[in-house]
């Protein structure tokens, strides 16, 4: 438990059972492990974790307030947006991202050349562009999910943060529909890249730019889809 000495201190108490759960059911969430037609047990998910019921019950309970899930008779599942929901989510990150990401390059660009962001960017690019080329979806998708927390990790404003995150989570049915789409994992692969170099160069304007037309790219994708 956190104390008032340890808030007044600055100090980050490590996170409990509740938010361990919800961060690793999130994790999988958004990197694809978790698809449609899974159901969601907190009894079964406590017992492969050795640990009670409640957290993970609360766990999921938070997920669903936050719109990733629905509860159903026998457990959790993926919540399914409407097209029209879809829209509206991709329309609210079109007004958001594109500026976090300028925000997160200028953090990149005052950490100089030698950033430490920078350099984990760089990996997660590779490991990204290798699950493409060997056309392992799973990895893929993987190595996304870390890409996309690794650049927010650098956007200064947290409450943006938290916003982009809910509805990354809400628009996960498109990235389940699209992510077979060798040729949309290929346009992923070259925002991410484009993205990357405009962090490494500096050029916010770049950053954002990047980012809006990934998100038109996904909208249309989306659309056609269904």
């Amino acid at each position: 438990m956190e104390t008032l000495a340890s808030a007044r201190a600055g100090v980050k108490r490590p996170p409990n059972l509740r938010e361990s759960v919800y961060e690793m059911l999130r994790d999988r969430i958004q990197q694809g492990e978790i698809g449609l037609d899974d159901r969601l047990v907190d009894q079964e998910i406590a017992s492969r974790l050795n640990i009670s019921r409640m957290p993970v019950r609360e766990a999921l309970m938070q997920l669903k307030s936050e719109g990733a899930l629905d509860s159903t008779a026998r457990g959790f599942v993926l919540r399914r947006y409407t097209p029209q929901q879809m829209n509206e989510a991709f329309e609210v990150r079109r007004l958001i991202e594109p500026h976090a990401a300028a925000l997160a390059c200028r953090k990149v660009a005052e950490e100089g050349p030698g950033s430490a962001g920078l350099a984990d960017l760089q990996g997660m690019l590779d490991g990204i562009a290798q699950a493409h080329d060997a056309d392992d979806t799973a990895a893929f998708m993987r190595h996304k999910a870390a890409f996309r927390s690794a650049w927010l990790a650098l956007v200064p404003n947290k409450t943006m943060v938290d916003t982009i995150e809910r509805f990354y989570d809400h628009v996960q049915l498109a990235r389940l529909l699209t992510v077979g789409d060798g040729a949309m994992r290929g346009l992923t692969v070259e925002y991410m890249r484009a993205l990357f170099e405009a962090f490494a160069s500096g050029n916010t304007e770049a950053a954002s730019a990047s980012v809006l037309l990934h998100l038109d790219i996904m909208a249309e994708c989306y659309n056609t889809a269904v």
